[in-house]
């Protein structure tokens, strides 16, 4: 009796899967490979231990999105002058996601993706009842502005989704074609900078010029994946309808304060994304010495590379402890996604392909 309760629209719909797959060396997850000093967590330990656990968070997440607002300035070096009205965390952008397509997307509203791209923008519009419009890139993963444009305002989508740089791919779309999207499109736009730091730009900066921009950022690239932390900012306006959607203790306690804590510490941040950025590039050289890769250009913490046999060689690197991520269908049939982890590690990966590729 109970299935003719279970939603009809979500017959089909496929969960996503996190997989164990019992390997050493886990290079499938986008994650930082570093953790922070021991003296900072002394500092996160005592943190934790202050809390007043009996209490609601702050349902504003003040202290924290005042933070990260001055991390921002900092890290990017960029003027912005936005205030904490403009700014929303959330329990990782997972949910922040949610509450656009909440906002935005009424049951049958098309939203708009770009493909390949983050898998959760089509699972969280299935689930809130849209319609998720899957639009390819053209060869090599790259953008055709006024061809996505045409083909969004076609759709009359309520939401397109960007991630830059691409996740999977690693790739971006510059400036000047990021702002003619923007004017172009007649829906909200919004630039998911999950891996911003690794690209050394963003839009936040341009906010308040666009009455439809929305820039997602998150803390999980540099370091902070435990925690589940992400950011919304927006104009005015936008918030306002943002706001409505939004849970009122969303993050908790624990999250905002270990939050706090690390943005004080631009330093510490910039000093693991400049190790992670220098394993990127000793490990794409290294992938340039091997037989029959294609490698495309990345911007990210992986890189994705293209090969005849992905996955004979996904399941040599499964079986000898290394994870990466294979895809096996679509556009990434024969592609394999790698994040940059230390540089033994590193060295396990390439000492693999160089075993089944040079030969």
């Amino acid at each position: 009796m109970v299935d003719n309760l279970f939603r009809e629209d979500l017959k089909d719909y496929e969960s996503y899967k996190v997989e164990d797959k019992g390997c050493k060396v886990v290079l499938d997850a986008n994650e930082s490979f570093l953790n922070f000093p021991e003296e900072l967590h002394e500092q996160l330990s005592q943190t934790v231990k202050d809390i007043l656990y009996n209490r609601y968070p702050d349902a504003y997440s003040s202290k924290v999105c005042d933070l990260y607002l001055k991390y921002i300035k900092d890290f990017y070096k960029v003027n912005i002058n936005i205030n904490n009205q403009n700014i929303i965390a959330g329990n990782g952008s997972d949910e922040l996601i949610q509450m656009i397509i909440s906002a935005f997307a009424s049951e049958g509203d098309n939203i708009a993706i770009p493909v390949p791209n983050f898998s959760m923008y089509k699972l969280y519009g299935q689930i809130a009842g849209a319609v998720p419009v899957e639009i390819p890139l053209e060869d090599d993963f790259k953008t055709d502005v006024n061809k996505l444009s045409e083909k969004v305002n076609a759709l009359n989508a309520k939401v397109l989704f960007i991630s830059n740089p691409n996740n999977p791919t690693g790739t971006i779309i510059d400036d000047e074609d990021l702002i003619r999207i923007i004017e172009k499109c007649n829906c909200i736009v919004v630039i998911d900078e999950a891996y911003g730091e690794f690209y050394g730009k963003t839009f936040i900066d341009k906010i308040m010029n666009y009455d439809n921009l929305i820039v997602l950022k998150t803390c999980s690239k540099m370091g902070l994946a435990a925690i589940r932390l992400g950011f919304l900012l927006a104009n005015n306006k936008i918030m306002e309808e943002i706001k409505k959607v939004k849970p009122p203790y969303n993050v908790n306690t624990v999250t905002q304060e270990i939050g706090a804590l690390v943005l004080k510490h631009t330093d510490i941040i910039k000093g693991n994304i400049n190790k992670i950025t220098a394993e990127r590039e000793y490990v794409i050289n290294e992938l340039k010495s091997i037989n029959n890769i294609k490698l495309y250009p990345t911007y990210s913490n992986f890189v994705l590379i293209e090969i005849d046999n992905a996955e004979k060689i996904y399941n040599d690197l499964i079986k000898n402890g290394i994870s990466v991520r294979y895809f096996g269908k679509g556009q990434l049939k024969n592609c394999l996604r790698i994040t940059f982890g230390n540089r033994t590690e590193n060295n396990s990966l390439i000492s693999r392909l160089k075993e089944n590729l040079n030969k």
